[in-house]
Order: structure tokens, then sequence, then C-alpha cells
């Protein structure tokens, strides 16, 4: 037997989604927190195991220091708010995921005890009594939505409000600290840059038989990208995140390769915009292309492919044949979309 400290924290907060976009976004926004609180770890506690919305945490020692857990909890609390913060300001979807991230919560369980190891091929586990005890905890009578919970053997109870929970395995004592105010300590988001090239080089639209977020999902979720623009040989991005402002990907055409940035603009309420900018562009300062959305009639969306570039000296004089040669660029894609959507094409 070895004594051990056991810590839980454990998102919550996601509604059940039906829609494909809304479950896929989700375990993608779970999973960057989970990476971020696997990060934050003042303590070095080693990650046991990977729990749906939870991680289950554990660290080797004789004595609890209250204060060190105390740091521990602030940080990962801190850190997991500021990244809501951020994507509340960055994201540019609006499934049912992405617009309710910012409604996710936080809780923290922690307890103290002897505990074993249990071999598992090449991997050990925590295995034991206390390990029981602590994932029963997660169920329990605290009153508010965001705490960490303290067992008896982890801080003492005297003094403070106890509660005493029966469980299975018998009662246990805690008492729970809640963590809203830490809110209060939150840093400052800058916003976004809004900026649009001054020339708008010009656009185009076309009604597409499709629901306008599913639209939205084909045109800026990067895994369908290549099924309907041409010319790209390669693309690189972060297969694990949601695309939102500010994240970067390369396209490799004709053996150059180019570097966007996920970029938005102001539009109408019934409007959705995705965009890209690049200062790669021959005879450019910045070149940013827009997509923006509109829901004209049921299951049909209009959609309206917009450029904007900022020219580099002389480069103006580039601007009719910049023009005729997009407009080409630019009506083939539109051509494989609606292609690509009348064959029948559904969101995996």
């Amino acid at each position: 037997m070895q004594k051990a400290l056991l810590f839980i924290p454990d998102i919550s907060g996601f509604t059940e989604f039906v829609h494909h976009t809304s479950i896929t976004h989700s375990r993608h926004i779970i999973a960057e927190l989970l990476e971020l609180l696997i990060d934050t770890n003042p303590m070095h506690l080693e990650l046991a195991e990977i729990e749906g919305d939870a991680l289950f945490l554990y660290k080797l020692q004789d004595k609890v220091d209250i204060k060190l857990i105390e740091k521990q909890v602030e940080e990962m609390y801190l850190a997991f708010h500021t990244h809501l913060k951020r994507y509340e300001y960055q994201r540019i979807c609006q499934c049912g995921a992405c617009t309710s991230a910012y409604n996710l919560q936080l809780k923290f369980v922690i307890h103290y005890g002897e505990i074993e190891f249990i071999k598992i091929k090449d991997s050990e586990k925590p295995y034991g009594s206390n390990v029981i005890q602590i994932h029963r905890l997660l169920k329990n009578e605290v009153p508010v939505n965001e705490y960490a919970l303290f067992t008896e053997s982890v801080n003492s109870t005297q003094g403070k409000d106890e509660i005493t929970a029966h469980y299975d395995f018998g009662s246990i004592n805690y008492t729970y600290t809640a963590l809203n105010y830490l809110k209060e300590r939150l840093p400052e988001i800058k916003l976004i840059p809004d900026n649009v090239p001054k020339h708008k080089l010009f656009h185009e639209t076309e009604i597409i038989k499709i629901p306008m977020n599913d639209l939205y999902e084909v045109i800026s979720n990067f895994d369908y990208r290549l099924l309907w623009t041409k010319g790209i040989d390669k693309l690189e991005y972060e297969k694990n995140k949601i695309n939102r402002v500010g994240e970067k990907h390369r396209c490799l055409v004709n053996n150059k390769e180019v570097e966007q940035v996920t970029v938005t603009k102001q539009v109408e309420n019934n409007q959705l915009v995705y965009g890209e900018s690049t200062n790669l562009v021959p005879f450019t300062k910045k070149f940013n292309n827009y997509f923006v959305l509109e829901e004209v009639k049921d299951g049909h969306t209009k959609l309206t492919v917009e450029i904007f570039v900022d020219f580099k000296p002389f480069g103006i004089i580039m601007k009719p044949l910049m023009k005729k040669n997009l407009k080409k660029i630019i009506s083939e894609n539109i051509k494989e979309l609606v292609v690509l959507i009348d064959s029948g094409f559904t969101l995996n």
C-alpha cells in the first residue's frame, strides 16, 4: 500500500446534441480543455485515466499540502475559463456546442488515502477502496455548480460547514469551496481585429440546396476542403482543433506553400461569415476572401464569395488581370461545391 493524493477535475455543462456538427465540435472542445488541464499542472500530478469529460490524476506522497492543492485548483480553473473566454471571441461556428461552450463548468474532487496498483499489459493504474470513493464523490450534495470538494483526509473540517455523505462504501465527511469568485481574476481578452482590405475585387453569388449551418461546416471545416477546392496539392492544419479566428493552415499550390489565417468581419444578423487572409498573394499586401451565407428558404442557402485586397505600390495596375483570374478560380470552386452537395454528400 502507498499513500497518494487523488484528484479529479470534471467538466460539465454540455447538453446532448443531435446534430452531427454539434456532436463533433463538442468532442473537440472537450478534448482541447482536457489537454489544457493536463498541461496546467504545477503539482506534477500523474495522469491515471481520461474518463469521458474528466481526468483522474494522482500523486504518491506521504503528506498533504493544502496550499499546493489550492494553487493547483486555482490555476486549472483560471486556465479553463480563460480558454473559454478567448474561444467565445474567436469562434466562427454557430452550432449548439460552439455557441454554448462558455456555459461549461469545472468542479474538482480531492481525496487522500492508501492505494494499490493494478497492472494491465504495460500500464499500471491506481486501484483500491479510495479510488472507488473519490469516483463515488463525483455524485454529491454540493449546492453550487463549480467547486472544489475536499474530503476530511485532505482538509480538516474543524470550524467549517461539513457535509456527511452516505455511499455504498459507508459514510464520509467533506467540505467544499465555491470557485465562481475566481472569475474576477480572469485576464482581459482583446477583441478580434475586423480589418477588411479596402479594395473589393468582386463577389459571386450562388444558391445552394443545403441548410445554412451545414454549408458553413463544409466550407469552414478543412476536412472537406479538398473535396471542392481545386488547385491545392496539399493542405496542412491542426486536425484535432475546431477552426476559429486566428487559426492558421498551409496550402501547397504549384509547389509553393501559402499560409492562411482564419478571419471574420461584420455581417447581418441573419448571416454567417467565414474568411481567410494571407499576405502571400503577388502584388498585394493583404488578400482576404469571405464566404457569406444567408438562408433564403427551407433547405437552401445563398452563398456570396467576396474578395478584398490591399495592393502593394503599383499593384493596382494588376487589378484587372487579378480579377479575371480569380473570378475563373472562384467560379470553378463554387461549381465543384454545388456538384458535391447535389451528389448526395452528407456530413460524416
